[in-house]
């Protein structure tokens, strides 16, 4: 191409279709920076100024841009790690719903087990500060720290419970066949294995009882108790005006306003885990006194048999009762 053949305006359109040859686009930039573009004569190009051109070659730009998108690779980088961070977030969010089973798994709690014995009355403090008075013959068991939603222990025999407030975190108490559920109050269970009945007695607060047999769950305020029958697996709530006495009962003190001579010794067997037989003719007989079921039992017997004028002797382990 010579000097008479050069025209600025075509090479300029194959410039901006990449069309050029080797040799124009030499030319052509030769020309272009020597050139005033302010002064090139566009009247017989598409163009009618300076700034079309600019915003033509502009477009060009981004056009190329949007034919040539980023590699793959950086893509894949972006996914990799919008996938690390989905992975962060779902494992804190596995951590906080299963906080409980994994640190059991990693720190599993120990469960310990305490049991009073025969005549033996005993208080413990649970690790979130609940207290508890435990009567004799009476087996608990409970971990060595509370982890998750509930706060559960085991207890069969008798145990009166004053539970530290939580409403996060329910109290649940299993004793045989039956459940009790507290946020914070003081009540009195009876769950010897011996025994006819589970009998939850509330002193202050509310608590809810259930058993395992129904579907329904009682509830049960100050001076209540519930009573279930073990022989019929019946649940039955009745109101209970002595709830108090098991203030005194949690340390082993025993106050009779006139209670049938049966129920008496009723309840000195399960506190001394003995067998005591009453002389035909006694059973109904009622009894009005203190008994203090922390003395041995044969001062337990000698303030009763005062009392009541009996006498006492022990045969072949079993403690007899005569007028």
């Amino acid at each position: 191409m010579d000097s008479n053949s050069f025209n600025p305006e075509e090479l300029g359109h194959k410039w901006l279709t990449d069309t050029l040859t080797p040799d124009e686009k030499l030319r052509f930039e030769q020309w272009y920076a020597d050139f005033n573009d302010e002064e090139l004569l566009i009247s017989d190009s598409q163009y009618f100024s300076a700034e079309q051109i600019k915003e033509s070659i502009l477009n060009q730009i981004n056009s190329k841009i949007d034919e040539n998108p980023a590699p793959k690779v950086k893509i894949y980088k972006l996914w990799r790690n919008l996938a690390a961070a989905a992975a962060v977030v779902l494992a804190i969010g596995v951590a906080v719903l299963y906080r409980a089973p994994i640190l059991n798994l990693v720190d599993p709690v120990k469960q310990l087990t305490l049991t009073t014995n025969s005549g033996e009355y005993r208080q413990i403090y649970l690790p979130d500060g609940t207290h508890i008075w435990l009567s004799p013959a009476t087996t608990l068991s409970y971990p060595e720290k509370f982890r998750g939603k509930l706060r559960n222990v085991d207890i069969e025999g008798e145990a009166y419970f004053e539970v530290k407030h939580d409403t996060d975190h329910p109290f649940v108490i299993q004793s045989g066949a039956v459940k009790t559920v507290v946020l914070g109050t003081s009540f009195d269970i009876q769950a010897y294995a011996q025994a006819k009945s589970i009998d939850v007695t509330v002193i202050s607060g509310k608590v809810g009882v259930s058993a395992k047999t129904g579907t329904t769950t009682e509830m049960l305020t100050a001076n209540q108790r519930t009573v279930y029958q073990k022989t019929t697996a019946s649940l039955i709530k009745e109101n209970y005006p002595n709830a108090a006495k098991f203030l005194d009962r949690r340390k082993g003190i025993f106050d009779f306003n006139g209670a049938s001579l049966a129920e008496v010794i009723h309840d000195l067997e399960v506190q001394y885990s003995t067998h005591i037989t009453l002389a035909p003719g006694l059973t109904s007989k009622t009894f009005y006194g203190r008994l203090q079921t922390t003395n041995p039992i044969n001062h337990t017997l000698d303030k009763l048999g005062t009392v009541m004028e009996l006498r006492w002797e022990k045969q072949n382990g079993t403690y007899l009762l005569h007028p």
